[in-house]
């Protein structure tokens, strides 16, 4: 689905084109169905009630829900540049302790209030890599989110990072749903998404976007797990500038 639909040479090839355009525009409309009900039923919640607490409720609701939305083709934007090999990063030797600090910071809103606790051991010694930090930042923010996402309130989120073979590695865990076996690859496929996700919406993007951007810096990314209610870990490999 991230690949670009080749030109059509023959009538099969033109087939399979149409097959996956039309794939796509399904699963682009359903994820646009809901946060726009929800919208509108916020909207005619406005429009019909006078009481102050609703008027507000509503105008939170409308709000989360275009803000969703926005993000949702602010992350279809990046694919697709992506796909089409028009992003470029801006690399530079980089500390990645300090990416990764500049990440759990900005996940720190979402971990306290779904109550986790979050267990980071980075070691003392730097661990750098020649990459984007601004691209690097949203790989790991996306793998913290998608984390404190797939796990119940109150429950454990580990990250770690050291050196393993040339490679700077680097560990997101946690004790939440887990994911089956058959799906281990699948998840990094856009808009695939994991059962019971513990906090409401996801358009299955993130994690595409995390394998797309480590696959520029030459690493690799990959996800663990025993199975469902077993909790899951993901392992980004970057090489290592040391």
């Amino acid at each position: 689905m991230l690949n670009p639909v080749p030109h059509p040479r023959d009538p099969e090839d033109l087939r399979n084109a149409i097959s996956q355009i039309d794939e796509f525009l399904a699963m682009l409309s359903h994820e646009l169905r809901q946060p726009l009900a929800a919208a509108l039923a916020a909207i005619e919640i406005q429009k019909q009630s006078p009481r102050a607490d609703r008027q507000e409720k509503a105008r939170r609701v409308i709000e989360q829900q275009v803000r969703y939305i926005a993000r949702l083709v602010g992350d279809l934007s990046e694919v697709s540049r992506m796909s089409r090999g028009t992003l470029e990063l801006k690399r530079e030797r980089l500390d990645l302790q300090a990416v990764l600090r500049e990440a759990l910071t900005m996940s720190e809103p979402l971990f306290d209030e779904r109550g986790h606790q979050v267990l980071v051991t980075l070691g003392e010694q730097p661990l750098h890599v020649d990459g984007d930090a601004i691209r690097l930042k949203q790989v790991f923010s996306n793998l913290f989110k998608n984390a404190a996402s797939y796990t119940p309130p109150g429950g454990l989120v580990r990250v770690s990072a050291d050196l393993a073979d040339g490679h700077v590695c680097v560990r997101v865990g946690d004790n939440g749903v887990g994911i089956p076996s058959d799906d281990l690859e699948r998840i990094f496929d856009l808009f695939q998404r994991g059962p019971h996700r513990a906090d409401g919406q996801s358009a299955g993007i993130g994690l595409a976007v995390v394998r797309r951007i480590v696959g520029l810096h030459g690493g690799s990314v990959s996800a663990a797990s025993d199975g469902p209610g077993s909790g899951a870990e993901f392992r980004v490999l970057l090489p290592s500038s040391t």
